[in-house]
């Protein structure tokens, strides 16, 4: 039971880290790049992707058709103040992004914040499996476990670390290979 909470806990810090490192911008356009960013729409914060349909035009350009003109303003804003340093030009219900080709320091410096995002996730894994063995021990102590059964539900917390911490490194070197051959 332990195990099986633990496993899922693990899978969603995955999932959210390989969220987050999409958003890093590459030279190809992503409709996740933007699809996420909240508007300013009729008095309550929105979600981008719930206001317009979100599109790509290769090579490097996205597009928003806005489903109501009238929040075109409160878009143009979000987009500008988001760290996506683009500049949107507007053409009725469309919103247009051009993505400029991203320099090499730029991507080295993306890179070096994927490795940064990486370690962020692997402290918030050691500290599910600090919580998940007090949670052991406990049980132990309270005589709810064996000897034996300790150590096995800790040598199985620490395989799904490692394979957790697997998959964080694969994601990793995808999202660098994208980002430096962009």
């Amino acid at each position: 039971m332990l195990i099986k909470q633990f496993e899922e806990q693990t899978k969603k810090l995955l999932n959210e880290f390989y969220e987050e490192i999409l958003l890093f911008r590459t030279s190809r356009p992503t409709t996740a790049l933007v699809e996420d960013i909240k508007i300013d729409s009729y008095g309550a914060l929105t979600p981008l992707k719930h206001l317009a349909g979100i599109s790509i035009k290769l090579p490097n350009v996205i597009i928003i058709e806005l489903w109501d003109e009238t929040l075109a303003p409160a878009v143009k804003k979000a987009l500008e103040s988001s760290n996506l340093g683009l500049n949107p030009s507007q053409e009725g219900k469309q919103i247009k992004l051009f993505l400029p080709s991203l320099s090499k320091e730029r991507k080295e410096e993306l890179v070096k914040i994927i490795g940064l995002k990486k370690e962020e996730y692997r402290i918030k894994l050691r500290e599910l499996r600090e919580k998940l063995i007090e949670a052991i021990n406990k049980k132990h102590e309270d005589k709810e476990l064996s000897e034996d059964e300790k150590f096995r539900l800790k040598e199985e917390a620490q395989k799904v670390v490692e394979k957790i911490n697997e998959a964080f490194d694969q994601k990793e070197e995808q999202k660098k290979e994208e980002i430096l051959n962009s």
